[in-house]
Parts: C-alpha cells; structure tokens; sequence
C-alpha cells in the first residue's frame, strides 16, 4: 500500500533556465512515497508526475565504445558485462559471444557494448547505435521504478549533487537491476563533481538528486545531443518550480536554520592562532552544506579587512567614502546614516568599485550587503558585480552580476565574457521589490563548481550553475540603472574547514593587522555563518578577538625601601623596594615580578615571583639576610597577554646588623663624642694600633649618609647638613661590627 506524504510547498518564486522567457513558479512538495531501494527512498511528485530520490551515484560504463575488452582491457571490469553465457550489457552473436570491433570502428579489437536506449539508423553491431557513456549525460534506472514512474526510454532527468551543488540534466538511456538505485554514466558523473572513473570512482554516499520526468524526450530509436537534453530539461524543471523541487526531498520539517560557534585559545593574542568553529544543522535535517566566515580588524578610526587575503569590511560610517573604493562613474557619496549612496538617476551603468583577491584564497566567497533602490523612474535596478577582471571596464572585463529590478520585479545572473554579457541573463527570476525597502542580499559563488546562489532577506531566491566557471577575480563593483541606490554594510566572507588560521601581526598581509586601542576596545572580529543543504542560512555569529603584541613598558624609579631610595637596611629579616608603575596602553598591567639577587639582576636570593597589579611595591620577607652584603632587587611588569618588560634592578641596599643591647654597647673599643650633638662628633677608639676603618651613618631609615674609610684612630664626622634626629653610626674594623645611635639636636 502506498503511503502519501503531504509536504509544506514552498512558496518561493523561481525561474526557468530559459534566457528569454521567465516564468513564475511554486515549489510543491507533495510527494508519494513509491519503495525503498538499497536504503533509499523513491517518490512520485504528484503535481507533475517526476519520480524523484536521493541516492548513491554509481559509474555506467555502457555505451562506450571501450568501455569493456578482453582481460579487462577496458575502462571497466569485464566482469560488470556479464560472464559467458550470460552477457547482459555485451552485443553477442548467434552462439552467445561477444561482438568485437573491427577495423573501421571507434576501438577495434574491443567489446561492443550496449544500452537500452538506440540510435535506430545504425546497426546493431555499430557502437554508434548505443549512447556514449564519455559524451552523453545519461541515468540508469531499475526495471520496476521505470514501471511505476511511466518513465520511458529518451526521458529527461534533472541531476544535482548536493555537496559541490553541480547539476546537470541527462537522459534515462539504460536499465539496472531492480534491488539498487543511482547510477549515472561517465558524463553525467563529470558535469556534476563526481569521480567518472568507472572502476574507482562513483559515491556511495546518499548526496545525488534525480528527478526523473515521464513522457519527457523523443522516445526510443533516437539519441538527442546535449543541447537538445539541455533544451527538453529546462522546460521541464521550469514547469516543477526550478531548481529548488530538489529541496523537497530534504524531508517536511527542514525548515530549521542550522547554527555555528566560534571559539578561539586565548583571552588575549599576541601572533597567528587558530580559531575553531562548530556548526551544527538539525536532527533529520539536510546537514551542513558551506560554511563561511571573515576577519576585520579596527584601525583606530574604523572596522576594514584585509582584501589582499579576500575579505572586505565596509560599515560606510566615515564622513567620506573609503579609499579603497574608486568612483568610476555615478555620484556616489557618504550619506546621513552609516551608508554609500548613489544619487544620479539619469546614468544607466554606475559604478563603484574596489579591489578584492578572488582566487586561490578560498573556493566559495558570500558577499553581503544591504541595498536600497528609490526614485522616480521607470526602469529602475541595481546590483552587483564580482570576480571582476578590469573593473573600470563598462561590464567590468569578464566577471558575474545579479541585477535587482525595482519595476520589471526580476532577480537576475549575467555572466560577463570579454566585457559583454551576450544576449541576456543566464537566470531571470521573478521577484516584487518595494522602493525605499531596504533588503539583505547575500551572494554565494563557488569558483571551482560554478555555483551562484542568490538570497534575499536571507530566503534562497535565484540559482545558477556556471559549468565553465570564472575561477579569478580582482575586484568588486556596484552598479545602478536610472536610480537612487543606497548601500551599507559590505561585507565579504570566505568558506572555511572546522578551523582557520588568524594570522596576526603588523604585516600588511595579515588577516589581524592592528592591536587593541585600549583594554576595553577589541582589535579584530571573527564572524561566520553557514547553510544547509536546503539553503536555510545561519545567523551571523560574532566573535571579539582581542590583540596585543607589544610589551609593556619598563618601572621606572626604582627604589630600594618604601620610599626615596636606601643603601643600607638593618633588618635582617626582609627588604623593601618601591617603584613607578609601567603602563601598556594596549591591554594594561597585569602582574609585576620581582627577584632578589647578590649581584645585579641576579635572582639567587629569591626567585622571579608575581605581585598583582597594581601594586607599586613589595615588602618581601622571610629572609636571613648577611652581614655587610649588598642585595639587589629586579621588577619586571607583565601586560594582560603575558608579554613582559625588560628588567629593572635597583642599586642595592646594604645590609649592617645593628647591635641593640646595653651590654653590647658597652663592649665596644670605640666611643661617640658628644652624644648629642649640635652638627660634629668624634670617634675615639679606646686601644689598637690605627687599622683600616670603615665608618658607615645611616638615618632611621636607612638612607646612607655617610660612608668612608680611614687609618686613624680618631675621626671627626661633620652632620651639619644633615637634619635633627636619631642616626646610627657602623663601624667595620678588623671583620668586627658594631653599630651606634647618635642624636643630632641643635
């Protein structure tokens, strides 16, 4: 018993592949549900009667005048014609044997080989009687699903492979058996991205359309050319609602967008990283067909892209057109509202252009803008030309171009070849504009398929594969016809795999050119959106990448104690060192490290350790400080991408262990005289020859006041410059230290 699935139909308006004529159409999505062959399901399109499925696509050989030989001499195993006895797909003669090629044919020596479908003017040992599987595009089908379908030999079939997007139309020129389905012949393998090698190439996977039309061809006895099937194909699948009848076998409820995710490894980048994107379409949907995305960096003034390396960013929120873009004809200029327009409605052919690499860069790019037609003519139309060659050319040299007509209500693709675009459009779709109605094109190509697919206000709306394609491209370019046409927000992304490298630096040909202005300013944006094999589009998802590659700056004034420098500490048990702060206008301060160390810079005391910001001293303790050794201490600064500053080391602190005890200053062989005094004392030593003396007076803070050496037994040491209060008076003699207090009071 058959089972009917009633399908949402479509309302979206398509044209035929004519040139000349354009009709309007709506994709109807009731559909039969006929069997299952090999895991695949076969439909009966019930308003036109098209039998339709998604399968495998294997490679038919037959027809090919050498497509079998003996010992599998031929582009294809023997073994795939039959065996003696029984040689299904081999002329044979009276005895069962099979036909070999004479003298005056294609291969002699080889098989002739059979299909269903023939050229009645030849005999039946001719290979030219038989469809070529090298030149003829052509679909075998099973016995029972030609039965159901009322398919007959010569029918016409529309083919799209739903990865590359490549199509082709082909006719059903040769039976399969009745358990399997999808099987094409070489050419029609070819024409739509697929491995044509009959031993090795094929796929297997479920990614092929057909869409089979009864009662289509001339029938059996004659085999039409590719432009006669091109012809008879085109009618018919205008007559389905074009191109799009394909998505109905994407199954009733893909109509969910599909999603994608950016991550990236830092907070902060200083160099090329990589980025990871995850995209994701629906349970039971179509899956993830394209993904695309772009990188624009903000220059201190506003946000562009690198469109050496094939993207482009332009918000038009200067108060003057970029440079990037030349005025060619047209008066285009800045306009209130963040956007370019061009205000001549007299000129039918504007133009604005700029630069872009359109080639090895990637395979697929999306251009995506926002445009506005208005004014007060009749024939108004804009749009937009790419992979353009010389851009100051009337039709931009050789390149593609999608015209939006305001009051013909078309969408149509030209393909441009030696600066003309022949007789007319090679797609023109209806579609109702309003004036003043601002509309969110995006314009998909991929150079390598020639696939171009048209979406407005995110909805795919027109469709056009280019089987010789335009694989270079040096520019962009907006055009106008007789209107007002407003442009904002330009952009162009590129297709990508599940990563991307950013690279990242001041060379020009980095995708990331600029840093952070500040902390709080990102430098770059990632953005990426995908689609799914039903052309449903994601929302563009936005990643903020914040950049700095420039280290921060050296402390400055650094300083041993916690406030004007010291040379001397008499705590043994910790040292101080204070500093002004070092700045990083890019992403700011981070963490100081410090290091203590014997000799300059050095680090043996204690190891380079973090002091968040912004902390402009330290007190480091714990120590055990040596007697009469002079320490070092080293700052760095670190910013918020772990870049560090070069180090800065203080001149040293000296430290003298002060005697504090009664009994120690008792024990003494030297006096201080007068204590206190009024700005002059004396040191007397009471016994010992005159031995070398190092005299060393520090205030209560350890700043050195004074330091010298000295043979003689009494010295005299003058304070006069110095201010009242408590000093301490070290004395070094023959490895002996004593140290002691003076009061200085006028």
């Amino acid at each position: 018993m058959k089972k009917i699935l009633f399908f949402a139909f479509i309302t979206i308006t398509i044209i035929g592949k004519s040139q000349n004529a354009a009709k309007t159409s709506t994709v109807s999505c009731n559909l039969t549900y006929e069997r299952t062959l090999s895991g695949f399901d076969v439909y009966i399109h019930n308003s036109s009667g098209a039998t339709m499925y998604r399968a495998k696509m294997y490679i038919d050989a037959d027809g090919s005048p050498r497509a079998y030989g003996p010992n599998n001499s031929g582009l294809d195993w023997t073994a795939n014609a039959g065996y003696p006895g029984n040689w299904w797909a081999l002329v044979t003669d009276g005895s069962g044997n099979p036909i070999l090629q004479n003298a005056s044919d294609p291969y002699p020596g080889m098989y002739v080989c059979a299909t269903s479908l023939v050229n009645s003017q030849y005999g039946i040992n001719n290979p030219l009687r038989y469809v070529n599987s090298e030149t003829i595009p052509y679909i075998a089908m099973p016995t029972n699903v030609l039965a159901s379908g009322n398919i007959i030999r010569g029918d016409v079939a529309y083919v799209h492979n739903t990865v590359t997007g490549q199509s082709c139309f082909a006719i059903y020129a040769d039976a399969g058996g009745t358990s399997s389905i999808g099987e094409a012949s070489m050419k029609t393998a070819t024409l739509v991205g697929v491995n044509p090698n009959p031993k090795t190439g094929g796929t297997s996977q479920g990614i092929i359309d057909y869409v089979v039309f009864p009662g289509s061809g001339f029938g059996q006895g004659y085999i039409p050319t590719i432009a006669q099937i091109d012809s008879m194909g085109n009618a018919q699948l205008a007559a389905v609602g074009g191109t799009l009848i394909t998505s109905c076998l994407n199954g009733p409820n893909d109509v969910t967008s599909p999603t994608a995710s950016i991550s990236t490894p830092n907070l902060w980048d200083t160099t090329t990283f990589v980025a990871s994107f995850t995209d994701i379409d629906n349970s039971g949907g179509s899956g993830v067909e394209k993904s695309f995305y772009q990188v624009s960096d903000f220059n201190g003034t506003e946000w562009r892209a690198n469109a050496g390396r094939g993207f482009f960013n332009d918000d038009f929120n200067g108060p003057a057109i970029h440079p990037d873009w030349t005025s060619k004809t047209g008066t285009w200029s800045a306009a209130t509202g963040s956007l370019v327009a061009q205000s001549d409605e007299s000129n039918s052919n504007t133009n604005l252009y700029a630069a872009l690499t359109q080639t090895t860069v990637s395979n697929r790019f999306l251009y995506n803008w926002t445009g506005t037609m208005s004014g007060t003519g009749t024939n108004r139309r804009a749009g937009f030309h790419f992979f353009c060659d010389a851009p100051d050319s009337t039709e931009r040299g050789n390149s593609y171009f999608v015209f939006f007509r305001l009051d013909n209500s078309r969408i149509q693709i030209y393909k441009v070849v030696n600066n003309s675009w022949g007789s007319g459009p090679v797609e023109n779709v209806t579609y109702s504009f309003t004036p003043n109605q601002a509309y969110d094109y995006k314009v998909s190509y991929d150079r390598t398929t020639g696939v171009i697919k048209v979406y407005v206000n995110n909805v795919l709306s027109a469709e056009w594969t280019d089987t010789s394609p335009i694989n270079t491209g040096t520019h962009v370019s907006f055009r106008s016809g007789n209107c007002i046409y407003k442009v904002d927000n330009f952009k162009v992304y590129r297709s990508r795999n599940t990563t991307a490298s950013i690279f990242t630096g001041s060379v020009s040909t980095n995708y990331i050119r600029f840093q952070n202005q500040n902390p709080a300013s990102p430098a770059a944006k990632i953005r990426t959106i995908v689609t799914d094999g039903s052309g449903n589009l994601s929302t563009v998802v936005t990643k903020t990448v914040n950049v700095d590659w420039t280290n921060p700056s050296m402390v400055s004034n650094l300083n041993d104690g916690s406030a004007t420098d010291i040379d001397t500490t008499n705590i043994g048990t910790q040292l101080k060192a204070n500093w002004s702060a070092a700045t990083d206008v890019n992403s700011n301060i981070k963490n100081y490290y410090y290091a203590v160390g014997t000799t300059a810079g050095a680090s043996n005391v204690v190891g380079w350790t973090s002091l968040a910001a912004p902390a402009p001293s330290v007190t480091i303790t714990g120590l055990s400080l040596v007697q009469s050794q002079k320490y070092y201490v080293s700052v760095r600064s670190e910013n918020f991408a772990t870049l560090k500053s070069p180090v800065l080391t203080s001149d040293g602190q000296v430290y003298y262990n002060l005697a504090t005890s009664a009994n120690e200053l008792e024990q003494g062989n030297f006096n201080l005289y007068p204590n206190p005094t009024n700005g002059e004392f004396e040191i007397v030593f009471s016994n010992g020859s005159n031995e070398m003396t190092e005299i060393v007076v520090t205030d209560m803070y350890g700043k050195l006041i004074l330091k010298e050496e000295s043979l003689n037994n009494n010295l005299k040491i003058n304070m006069d410059a110095e201010a009242d209060g408590v000093y301490f008076v070290t004395v070094k003699r023959n490895d002996k230290v004593q140290t002691r207090k003076i009061v200085l009071s006028r």
